[in-house]
């Protein structure tokens, strides 16, 4: 017995075959192509929207961006359900930090679209001009923009102000943003100070305007 179990050392004492890696997880390149997308569409407008350029700026094979994004518009409608997924990120977790349960989500909704100064909060307003200047203003294109603002919407009508208030603030907010997106002459920094201040104590009732 002894000798038998001498006999067979190498196969009871080899260590135990390591399973295989998993494959790396694709989140990571789809990231750095969107990332590198947007500085594109940032920086250097549609026309810096390069497939190629995109995925060499990424680390990437062109093959490895087609990939994940099989055409150019794929690639555009990544970035754009990134941006409105963010920009959801964002609200809610402004409406949680406030400690005031009135006009929350409006004040969530001012402070994510834009800055005390009234300045776009992000860079979603020109990023938002180089998608649509890609897309153009085709109906299947738009739906997911209007479904995503219909429900940030709705929540700012369940908001407890009234709704002539929430409506108002949403309408100034939208109107910053889409200012900045037109590059629309912009009224003195110390006025849209003041109005951004009002828009916020709209938001909060009882307080003095």
């Amino acid at each position: 017995m002894a000798e038998a179990a001498s006999s067979s050392p190498t196969s009871s004492s080899s260590p135990p075959t390591s399973p295989p890696a998993p494959p790396s997880r694709p989140d990571g390149a789809r990231e750095r192509l969107l990332d590198a997308a947007e500085r594109r569409l940032l920086g250097r407008g549609q026309a810096g929207l390069v497939l190629a350029d995109v995925a060499r700026d990424a680390g990437c094979s062109k093959g490895g961006l087609l990939y994940h994004f099989p055409s150019k518009r794929a690639l555009v409608e990544g970035i754009r359900e990134r941006m409105l997924d963010n920009f959801d990120r964002v609200q809610r977790e402004l409406a949680e930090d406030d400690p005031d349960g009135t006009g929350t989500w409006s004040r969530a909704y001012l402070d994510s679209t834009v800055t005390r100064g009234g300045q776009p909060a992000d860079g979603s307003a020109q990023l938002m001009a180089g998608l649509l200047a890609q897309v153009g203003s085709a109906p299947e294109q738009l739906a997911p923009l209007q479904e995503r603002f219909a429900s940030w919407h709705g929540r700012l009508q369940e908001d407890g102000l009234d709704p002539e208030t929430a409506v108002i603030v949403r309408l100034a907010a939208d109107g910053l943003w889409l200012s900045a997106m037109l590059g629309l002459p912009r009224p003195d920094p110390a006025l849209m100070t003041r109005v951004v201040e009002r828009l916020r104590k709209m938001t909060r009732p009882g307080t003095s305007s």
